[in-house]
């Protein structure tokens, strides 16, 4: 009775202590909140860190601005990208040292949800369960020099075209189309500098897909998938899948 006390006593024991992995901290009020852990975006990330074995400390009164001046040498910061329109909430989730230097990012975390709270939630929860670099426990030691290849891209979405690669995630603005709303029912999308849109996009009653035209006549749909858009239309009998980059949609 006593060797099975024993045993749950060092189990509890166990269970309780401190996750010893490196340090990562947390800005109790990132700049887009008007108060300290708004959300609860704080907390979701300290739990995140600690679900990939890192010891995640929020620090109270630190806001995000002034992180880097309160990181120890030895630890970690995060830092959130925050980007979007009013149709969809992005977020990409950085890894910094203490002298700012970005160690890693994760890929783009999206939500469609109209009501900040749970946009930014599920945004974040996104980005963070895309986040291989730190499930991989792929963080260099802070006191060590990090190579350019440390940071982490967002992977690139495996759809092709007629056998063509895809183009990186991270391209040139000017091979954006840029969205601008045209009516109550539709959008524009415009090259850069371009004086007409290239394509209208009609709403639907999915906000993860639009009815396409191009020079007033139909042209197939833009589709959202794996936080990616797609235009999809056939020609010549075959059906064509285009990957987009978009700002603003």
């Amino acid at each position: 009775m006593n060797k099975l006390i024993l045993y749950f006593l060092i189990i509890g024991f166990l269970s309780s202590t401190p996750l010893q992995g490196q340090v990562i901290r947390i800005p109790e009020k990132f700049d887009f909140m008007s108060v300290p852990d708004e959300y609860g975006i704080s907390t979701l990330l300290r739990l995140y860190l600690e679900k990939y074995k890192y010891r995640g400390i929020v620090m109270s009164g630190v806001s995000e601005k002034d992180l880097l001046s309160n990181i120890p040498f030895n630890d970690y910061g995060v830092m959130i990208k925050k980007k979007g329109s009013f149709l969809i909430t992005k977020v990409q989730v950085a890894i910094v040292n203490a002298s700012g230097k970005e160690i890693a990012i994760s890929p783009e975390g999206t939500s469609r949800n109209k009501e900040y709270r749970y946009a930014y939630i599920e945004a974040i929860r996104s980005a963070m369960d895309q986040f291989t670099t730190l499930k991989d426990q792929a963080l260099p030691q802070a006191n060590t020099i990090e190579s350019k290849s440390t940071a982490t891209t967002p992977e690139n979405q495996a759809i092709i075209e007629e056998k063509a690669p895809l183009p990186e995630r991270k391209v040139a603005l000017d091979q954006y189309l840029e969205a601008r709303t045209l009516s109550e029912h539709s959008i524009g999308l415009y090259e850069q500098k371009g004086l007409a849109p290239t394509l209208v996009l009609y709403k639907t009653s999915s906000r993860d897909c639009f009815m396409v035209t191009q020079n007033n006549a139909p042209k197939g749909v833009f589709l959202y998938r794996n936080q990616q858009w797609f235009w999809e239309y056939y020609e010549e009998s075959q059906l064509r899948i285009v990957p987009q980059y978009i700002t603003g949609l």
